[in-house]
Formats: structure tokens, C-alpha cells, sequence
């Protein structure tokens, strides 16, 4: 181990150059590079007189034992482009005349403690990681990496008994190497996340501190460790996360001051032995909801106090000495025990002319038909929000659901003569109670709107099409149509758990989609789901947990090529539909009830199965047009089978290739259709006519 020290100002401290370096403060040049092993000083001797000077790094990393910048009486800059530094030992900043401009990573690897990082007031200005096994590192002042974060990979780091503040982007430690974090009673600030998600031979001691996660989207992953006070602070906050089941002693969770909702997701239980309190900001629009990250799947958390004000919960359970919880102006998004939530109520809507659905101050809503503004008032997920006949709103205004509220019932059935538009925009309202359209209403949107009610769900659509698309996500529930429904070309509709229930009325949207393994049922009755999207118009490629009632229709009515994505389910009773122009592609081994044909326009049309396919049909009528053939064929060059146990097959104006027909039935292509080559099974001829049989009148 040597000492090296800097001498005559600017330079580069690279592998290889030893101009600027000595044995001694201010002695002559041309000592070694330092090494891992050896001490660096820059000090009063380090510049020509009281210059400024600059120390430029290269050869990434330049690595010292301990580093040391003190006594400085000019201004030293130590930079270096995405240069990084190493070091063995401990490391000092002065607190004046030095500044550092180098971007590469501060990477200090110690193998024993004792170690100290004093920056008194100096920020890193890339990532810092202490990765020493057995080492050890002692905060000497405030630590600062401002937008980059601290890494601990090896080892110790001590906040220090005098309590330093650490702020920072975010805090790593995710592996399983032994390491120790001792954060004494430091308040530690963080513009990102904590990242502890394997927390495997980690040990927090977490003493008295406070960790301050100050971005609008922070996560805390916790690793099921044991911290004091957490808290979620951002004035725009909008989608924490908490993982891991962490204990705290309080969690708080505020600071929002605009119109909005916060949606904080938990993926494991939380235990609080202090106070878990929330609060969104200064009117009921401001909001938080605190949800599990797994709709069904409950999160407690144990709490000994809370403090909850404008907080809507989804799959929450509190438990402990603060259960049941009460609050101010909480919302019940299903599935939550432990909570007292103020009764359902209907309120109406006041203001006079094109507004949001959450607004500051006096709010948007009112007890009563006409009555006063009141900020209390404010819809939550178990109420029933009115829009009056006329007036509030104004006729041809346009109130718009300003972020992803949870919301209950929506009644605009009084709106008809005085019209409306109700906007989503791009945000994704949840629906808990039932939508209701009056025929004044316009529907403008481009994203989804989602219902999650797991009770019995409406829409009423009034023959006012939507724009957004459809999400339904409600074990044991189901979403009824009370009329026709009709969205954009592009939105589609997906059912992920419930029971969607078309009764005898069209659905018609771009595109279906219910491929999981979750409980849901697609109830037709006697109605249609007609999709209008091109590319996977119907997709239920997983069918696990899926059942279909009913003896409905299936069109799928692009102009353009669409396809049927089955999954090899038996879709008995359905009717599947080419309605469009263009080719429909089926994939799987699917049953129907019948396959039919109602385009009649001009125009090439086609069926195509996926080849090693078996499809079966209990009755087959889809025929082409004296003005054009349909066509039956394969996706690729290799033959399908199309089976029907019995009866006639009559079909007409088809154009048929690889195509394998059996299962018993007489497979009648018809007199004119043609004969594309390699098919099986089908008779190019029309049926034969009937042979009289039963009952006959004879004559004597």
C-alpha cells in the first residue's frame, strides 16, 4: 500500500500516465499510477497556486484505496465521460472547491469494515454500488446520488448513528449474498423505488427511519422485512405498488394534490403496528384506491389504527385492533371485509354546463334533483349517479369521467330530448352497478370501460353505440344486456370472469376475446355476438372454464380477412357465420350447430379451415351465389375434415379444395360448384330428390 498525491493542476489520471502523480503533498512527478491498494490525495499543493484545475478520468475504472479531496484552496472538478471509480477503502469530498462532473459509476468494494463515505454535500452523478463481501461502510454526511440509485450488493451500509439523510433514485439490494442495511433513524428519500424483492440473507434494521418514496409511480418491494415509517408522498402520485408481506410500523400513503384517483396495488398482506393512514388530498375527487394486484384474491392487512379518507378498496381486508375500519367517504369496490362503508346513495348531477365527473372545491354533485353543489357528495362505488332530464348538464354539453374512478350505478335514462355526450377520453372507468344510456346520449372514448361487479350487472345501451371497448371482470357475476348493443368497428369486448348474457339481442362490436382458464359463461339465448374487426375477430383459444348457453349466432362480417380462433371447443347450439366478404379462418377442431353464409354482395369469399383439423357441423348451409363462388379450403396446402353424423348436406356454388368430408352425412356440393382437387367425401352433384316414404293414398 502507497500514498499518491496530485500535483500540477489539470491532467488526466488515466492507467499509464504519471505526470500528476507523487509520493508526498507537493512533491516532484512521476510516481506510479495509483492501485487498488493505494491512498489518493488531492490537496493545497494539487493546483498551481489557488487555481482552478481539473482532473479528467480515463480508462474506466480508475481505482484508489481510500480517496481523499481535502485542504483544497482552488476549485478541483473531477470529471470523466461515463468514467466509473473504484474504491477499496473509504472516500471524502470537501465540502468546497470540488465539484465532480464524472458520469461512469462510484463502485466501492471493500472486504472488511470500517469504511466511511463522506460527500459532505457533493451528489454522484451516476449510480453508486457497495459490493464488498464483508465489507462494511459508515456514512460520514448526507448522501446524495439525486436521479441514480444505491446498489448493495455485499456487505454493510449504515445510515450511521447521526442519523444522515440518503436521497436518492431508488435503493437496490435484490439477491441473496449476505448483507446487512442499518438504517439508524435516517429519513431516506426516494425519486423511484425500494427493491428488496429477494430479500434472501438480508438484515434490516430499520431502527427509527422514515423512507419517503417521492415519484408518481414508486414500487416497494419489500421482502417481507421489517421497516418503521414508509410513505408514498408524491403530489401526482398515480400507481404505487407494495410487494412482499412487509411490516411497518405506519404506512402512510397522501399528498396527491390534483382531481384523480391513485391506485395503490398489493401483492401480499401488510401488518401495520402503528397507523395506516391514507388520505388522497383535499376534496372527495381526490382519491385513493387500494386494491390486491390479483382480482378474487384477498390482501389483510393488520392494522392496530387507521386514518382513511377518500379511499375506495377492492379485495381488502383489515383485520387487528383497528377492525372494522371506518373513514371518510369510502368506497366499496367488492370483495373487502373489516371496513364500515357508508350506505349506497343516489346523487345527481349540478353543474350547469360541459364539466368533469370529479371536480375540486364544491365538486359536481348534489343530494338531490337540482339541489346545492356539495363536495361530499361525490359518486362513490356503491352510488348511483343521476343525470337530471334537463339543465344539469345543459343540453349538447359534455361531462367527461376524468381518470379511472370507480364508479357504481350510471342513470342517464332522463336524458332524451336534452342531449349529452359522456366522455371517457383515454381513461378507463371501473363499473361496479349498471350503465344506463337515455337517448339523448352521445358515448365518446378510445380506451375501455370495465365492469367488476360480482352481482347481477345491466346495460342499457338506449341505441346509443359506444366507442370504447368492453371489459368484463366479475366472478360470479355476470353483465346482462337489457338491449342491442353496438361499439365501434375497432372496440371489442373481453370476458375474463362472469357471465356475459346477450338474451334475444345483437352485440356487435370489432372484436371478442375470452381465452383464460377462469369461470365464465357466454349466455346467448336466442341473440348474436356479430364482430366486425378484421385479423382474430373471435378469440377462445383457451376454452378451460368456459361454458355456452343458448342457440345464438356467431357472425363475424369484415370485408377484410378475419379469423374464428375456436380452441376445439364444442360450440353446440351457435351458428357460425360468414358474413363478410373476404376469407374466414377457423382454427381448432371446433363444434357447431350450423355454419352459414349471408354475404350476398359480389366480391371473392371464402371458409378456410386449418389443416389436420376436424370440424363438426350438425347441420351445414353455407352456399355461394350464382355471381360468385364461396370457397372451402385449407390454410395451407394440406387437407381438413369437415364431419356431420347424418342426414344431407346440400350446398351449392362452392368452390371446394382439400377438403375431407365424412362423419355419415351425404355431402352434396351441388351442380354448380367446382371441384378445386384433393377433397374426399364431397358429391359434386345436387341431392337426389326426396323418395316418397310413410303414408300414401291408394286408389281401387
Amino acid at each position: 500500500m502507497a500514498d499518491r498525491y496530485w500535483i500540477l493542476g489539470t491532467g488526466t489520471w488515466d492507467s499509464t500516465s504519471t505526470t500528476n502523480w507523487s509520493t508526498s503533498s507537493g512533491g516532484a512527478g512521476g510516481a506510479s499510477v495509483p492501485t487498488a491498494a493505494d491512498n489518493v490525495f488531492f490537496d493545497a499543493n494539487s493546483n498551481v497556486l489557488a487555481t482552478a484545475f481539473t482532473v479528467t478520468m480515463a480508462n474506466s475504472p480508475r481505482v484508489c484505496n481510500d480517496f481523499t479531496a481535502s485542504g483544497l484552496d482552488g476549485t478541483m472538478t473531477l470529471a470523466g465521460t461515463s468514467i466509473g471509480l473504484t474504491v477499496s477503502g473509504s472516500l471524502t469530498f470537501q465540502a468546497t472547491n470540488f465539484t465532480r462532473t464524472y458520469t461512469g459509476t462510484t463502485t466501492f468494494n471493500a472486504t472488511t469494515t470500517g469504511k466511511t463515505v463522506t460527500t459532505n454535500g457533493v451528489a454522484f452523478g451516476a449510480g453508486v454500488t457497495f459490493d464488498g463481501v464483508g465489507g462494511g461502510w459508515t456514512l460520514g454526511s448526507a448522501f446524495n446520488s439525486g436521479s441514480n440509485s444505491l446498489t448493495l450488493t455485499n456487505g454493510t451500509f449504515d445510515t450511521s448513528t447521526s442519523n444522515y439523510s440518503l436521497t436518492i433514485q431508488s435503493f437496490n439490494s435484490s439477491n441473496s449474498n449476505i448483507r446487512t442495511i442499518n438504517l439508524n433513524a435516517s429519513t431516506l428519500t426516494l425519486g423511484g423505488f425500494w427493491a428488496l424483492t429477494t430479500s434472501t440473507n438480508a438484515t434490516l434494521n430499520a431502527g427509527s427511519s422514515t423512507i419517503n418514496l417521492t415519484a408518481g409511480n414508486p414500487s416497494f418491494a419489500g421482502g417481507g422485512l421489517t421497516y418503521y415509517n414508509v410513505a408514498f408522498t408524491a403530489s401526482a402520485l398515480t400507481t404505487p405498488t407494495i410487494s412482499g408481506a412487509n411490516t411497518f410500523n405506519n404506512l402512510t400513503i397522501t399528498g396527491r394534490t390534483t382531481v384523480g384517483i391513485v391506485t395503490l396495488s398489493l401483492s401480499a398482506n401488510q401488518t401495520i403496528n402503528g397507523t395506516l393512514t391514507v388520505s388522497a388530498g383535499t376534496a372527495s375527487a381526490f382519491r385513493i384506491f387500494i386494491a390486491s394486484n390479483t382480482l378474487g384474491t384477498t390482501r389483510t392487512l393488520t392494522c392496530a389504527a387507521v386514518s382513511l379518507t377518500d379511499t375506495d378498496f377492492r379485495d381488502i381486508t383489515i383485520a387487528g385492533a383497528a377492525s372494522p375500519a371506518s373513514g371518510t367517504r369510502l368506497g366499496d369496490g367488492k370483495g373487502n371485509s373489516g371496513i364500515t362503508f357508508p350506505a349506497a346513495k343516489t346523487v345527481f348531477y349540478r353543474l350547469t354546463g360541459s364539466s368533469n365527473w370529479g371536480t375540486s372545491s364544491s365538486g359536481s354533485w348534489s343530494a338531490t334533483s337540482g339541489g346545492a353543489l356539495d363536495a361530499t357528495q361525490f359518486p362513490l362505488a356503491q352510488d348511483t349517479a343521476v343525470f337530471p332530464a334537463a339543465t344539469y348538464p345543459a343540453s349538447g354539453s359534455t361531462i367527461n369521467i376524468n381518470t379511472d374512478y370507480q364508479i357504481g350505478t350510471i342513470d342517464m335514462s332522463l336524458r332524451t330530448s336534452n342531449t349529452m355526450t359522456l366522455a371517457t377520453s383515454t381513461n378507463i372507468p371501473v363499473v361496479y352497478g349498471n350503465w344506463i344510456n337515455g337517448t339523448g346520449i352521445t358515448i365518446s372514448g378510445s380506451q375501455q370501460i370495465s365492469f367488476f361487479g360480482r352481482t347481477t350487472q345491466t346495460i342499457t345501451s338506449a341505441g346509443r353505440p359506444f366507442t370504447q371497448s368492453i371489459f368484463i371482470n366479475s366472478p360470479s357475476g355476470s353483465v346482462t344486456l337489457q338491449d342491442a348493443f353496438t361499439s365501434g368497428s375497432t372496440s371489442g369486448l373481453t370476458l375474463t370472469n362472469g357471465t356475459l348474457d346477450i338474451q334475444s339481442y345483437t352485440l356487435s362490436i370489432g372484436s371478442f376475446s375470452s381465452t383464460n382458464s377462469n369461470t365464465r359463461t357466454i349466455a346467448f339465448g336466442t341473440g348474436q355476438i356479430s364482430c366486425t374487426g378484421t385479423g382474430t375477430a373471435w378469440n377462445t383459444a383457451t376454452t378451460t372454464g368456459l361454458t355456452l348457453t343458448g342457440t345464438g349466432t356467431i357472425s363475424l362480417t369484415s370485408a377484410s380477412a378475419k379469423t374464428f380462433s375456436g380452441g376445439g371447443f364444442s360450440y353446440s347450439g351457435i351458428t357460425l357465420n360468414q358474413g363478410g366478404a373476404g376469407a374466414l379462418t377457423i382454427t381448432g377442431s371446433n363444434t357447431f350447430s350450423n355454419i352459414t353464409n349471408t354475404y350476398k354482395s359480389t366480391g371473392a369469399t371464402s371458409i378456410l379451415f386449418t389443416a389436420a383439423t376436424t370440424s363438426t357441423f350438425a347441420d351445414w348451409n353455407a352456399s355461394g351465389e350464382s355471381t360468385r363462388l364461396l370457397t372451402i379450403g385449407s390454410v395451407t396446402a394440406a387437407s381438413h375434415t369437415l364431419s356431420k353424423a347424418s342426414g344431407t348436406v346440400s350446398a351449392d356454388f362452392l368452390l371446394i379444395s382439400r377438403s375431407t368430408a365424412t362423419g355419415g352425412a351425404g355431402w352434396y356440393a351441388g351442380a354448380n360448384s367446382t371441384n378445386g382437387g384433393n377433397n374426399t367425401g364431397w358429391i359434386f352433384t345436387a341431392p337426389p330428390a326426396p323418395t316418397a316414404t310413410g303414408n300414401f293414398l291408394m286408389f281401387f
